[in-house]
């Protein structure tokens, strides 16, 4: 496993952030369940959003030399098939390589061989699209709450104090 972050763009000026890879042991889980298993996994608490598997998600599997509309997806799965880079032992189904989308989508071409290194170098065979949800901004509440929450605690504190020093 590896999460690597880049920014990969083609010349449709579109830009997409890299966020992990993933070897597969054979090439059945090549899958769209497998596939939005494993972005989940690497995108917890990276993104403001997260991802939405209804199974019927987009798989492009011809074409993929030609820019693929990204319009509407916030994910990316992309199946690059066995090469020659990496460990065989790991990577015998390929390696898939997920992709942030951001809300400036427009065509995109993914890169046509797999990253290499420790995965696979092998030719593009898929790409599965998810759609994603917002994930509504926790941290500004909590801080919020943590004020009013030691506000009304300051107030308890100095009324107690009050009333002791008038006796």
């Amino acid at each position: 496993m590896g999460c690597l972050a880049g920014l990969a763009s083609s010349s449709y000026a579109c830009t997409i952030l890299e966020f992990g890879a993933e070897n597969l042991l054979n090439p059945g889980q090549n899958t769209s369940e497998i596939t939005f298993q494993e972005i989940e996994a690497f995108a917890v608490g990276l993104f403001p959003t997260r991802p939405i598997f209804t199974g019927t998600e987009r798989r492009v599997e011809t074409g993929l030399d030609t820019p693929i509309d990204l319009t509407g997806f916030g994910y990316a799965g992309v199946h690059y098939a066995r090469g020659t880079s990496g460990n065989p032992t790991f990577n015998r189904g390929g390696s898939l390589v997920f992709y942030d989308i951001g809300p400036d989508a427009c065509p995109f071409i993914f890169p046509q061989v797999g990253p290499g290194n420790k995965f696979s170098n092998g030719p593009i065979t898929s790409v599965t699209l998810f759609a994603y949800l917002s994930i509504p901004d926790a941290g500004a509440s909590v801080v919020l709450f943590a004020i009013a929450l030691g506000g009304v605690l300051l107030m308890i504190i100095y009324g107690a104090l009050g009333r002791r020093a008038s006796w």
